[in-house]
């Protein structure tokens, strides 16, 4: 599987809650490839939102939190373990070391 896994640093707004993204290529099979491994990631870890809907969900919670208006646990949909998006470009968010491991054992043949 061809992919390129990018480490987030300060020109990616989603770094303060993963470290690393997959990009897929958007073009001929990427899209294919990305909905294949959009299918495990949420065999293994679990259904996770979108991550545009994802930050804004885990937002108002945290809003209403602050004033007491739920309880501390945030909802299921926004798994903390991985989310992605397929706005602008086909990525795959993954939180840490251990979870980029075990993608890439999982599709480590084409990886970049």
């Amino acid at each position: 599987m061809e992919y390129k896994v990018k480490k987030l640093d300060g020109r990616y707004s989603h770094r303060k809650y993963f470290k690393y993204c997959v990009e897929f290529d958007k073009s001929q099979w990427g899209p294919l490839k990305f909905h294949n491994a959009l299918k495990w990631m949420m065999e293994t870890y679990g259904y996770t939102a979108e991550i545009r809907e994802w930050q804004h969900i885990k937002h108002l919670h945290q809003q209403r939190s602050t004033y007491n208006l739920t309880d501390s646990k945030v909802p299921d949909v926004v798994n903390q373990t991985w989310s992605w998006t397929n706005e602008y470009n086909l990525r795959i968010y993954i939180k840490s070391d251990k979870e980029l491991s075990f993608f890439k054992l999982k599709w480590s043949s084409e990886g970049k």
